[in-house]
């Protein structure tokens, strides 16, 4: 019993996460209320209470549920012992914008969060979510790029903390033009290209970024 009951919990959960990115999608963050996400979910506010402190944890949810594949990517890429940092950065990026692109669930989050939501104040809750995001694929970018450096996979006159800054404005730019016109940007193509520029540009040697036969 005490599974099931566990079981419809996470059932529920799950229901107040898809209805709010329904609803943030239709009416966007700051019209979206605990309200509206109840009657799309067919639970009662006391429900999505009971799950969740206020709206910006409902959001924090939503956001985490699409991104979180990519954090794992970026702790993986990042790691103390990888050998193929500049590589392992290349191909999570890779499959990171495919995601993005084929995923229309993924897509809708992430330009809730990025293109609809209204500019928000300091301090407010989608700013902190949009903050924290940056700062920690910045560190863990950051890392990869120290990585490399350590095994001589970076230019000599690289700084691994300029390289992940500017991969990261590539990232962002190439997200955003996306975002903004999927009509005419390929993702998967055109944000690939940019990537690769960007690191062939730091990288030692172009081998150190071909995938492995």
């Amino acid at each position: 019993m005490a599974r099931r009951t566990k079981e419809d919990a996470q059932e529920t959960r799950e229901a107040i996460l898809d209805a709010a990115e329904d609803c943030l999608v239709e009416s966007g963050v700051a019209r979206t209320s605990l309200e509206a996400i109840a009657t799309r979910a067919g639970v009662t506010r006391g429900a999505v209470y009971w799950h969740f402190k206020n709206k910006a944890e409902v959001v924090d949810a939503v956001v985490n549920r699409v991104s979180l594949p990519f954090y794992h990517g970026l702790e993986r890429v990042s790691r103390a012992d990888g050998t193929t940092p500049l590589r392992d950065l290349r191909e999570m990026l890779r499959a990171s914008f495919s995601d993005l692109a084929n995923t229309p669930r993924v897509r809708c989050v992430i330009e809730v969060i990025e293109l609809r939501s209204e500019v928000p104040a300091e301090g407010d809750a989608i700013s902190d979510l949009r903050k924290a995001g940056m700062r920690k694929t910045h560190a863990r970018i950051s890392a990869a790029f120290a990585r490399a450096a350590a095994l001589g996979q970076l230019r000599p006159d690289m700084d691994p903390e300029s390289c992940a800054r500017s991969l990261h404005f590539v990232i962002f730019g190439a997200l955003r033009m996306y975002l903004l016109d999927p009509e005419h940007i390929d993702l998967k193509r055109d944000g690939l290209a940019a990537i690769d520029l960007a690191l062939r540009a730091v990288a030692s040697d172009p081998a150190h970024l071909e995938p492995v036969a």
